[in-house]
């Protein structure tokens, strides 16, 4: 019976041998897997540079933001009324705005680069919003249809820039 019985009867070994060669796959397939996900995630931690994406996300934001203000006469006679001592606070009071948003807001994970101790994206995002609004002031005729001085242009601007400065800043940092 024992020679019978050992006949019978299958030796483990083998499959304990290929269950653990499986093992090892799978332990190695999940090795690599998180040395992927580990990779990823150090790649996503770096502070984003400031790119031509930055700069098109900004261009963007700032036509957004600005197209409804734009076509509205209480904006209009706002630009109108105020002086030009006024209108240079406000762009002051919209850079400072701006400035502590990008420095102290830490809502995206931005790189800090800096020209001359100011950040580059207070520069692009002034820049851009700047430049933007007096293009689409000019554009839609706008400083023809309200009659503008040049003082009152430069008031315009000034006031439609304040909201694009904002929608700059903000479709930059969301994503």
């Amino acid at each position: 019976m024992s020679e019978s019985n050992t006949e019978g009867m299958m030796n483990p070994e083998p499959e304990r041998g290929e269950e653990m060669k499986a093992m090892a796959e799978t332990l190695e397939e999940i090795k690599s897997d998180l040395a992927e996900i580990q990779r990823d995630l150090r790649e996503k931690e770096k502070p984003d540079s400031l790119g031509w994406d930055d700069i098109a996300q900004e261009t963007v934001g700032a036509i957004t933001f600005a197209l409804p203000f734009l076509f509205t006469g209480e904006v209009w006679d706002v630009a109108k009324d105020i002086s030009l001592e006024r209108s240079l606070a406000i762009f002051l009071m919209t850079l400072a705005l701006a400035y502590l948003f990008l420095t102290k807001a830490n809502l995206g994970n931005l790189k800090r680069e800096e020209i001359f101790h100011i950040p580059k994206r207070l520069v692009t995002v002034a820049l851009i919003s700047y430049a933007v609004s007096a293009f689409l002031i000019y554009i839609f005729g706008i400083n023809y249809i309200a009659h503008f001085s040049p003082v009152q242009y430069l008031n315009e601007t000034v006031l439609i820039s304040t909201f694009a400065v904002v929608g700059a800043i903000t479709v930059d940092m969301v994503r």
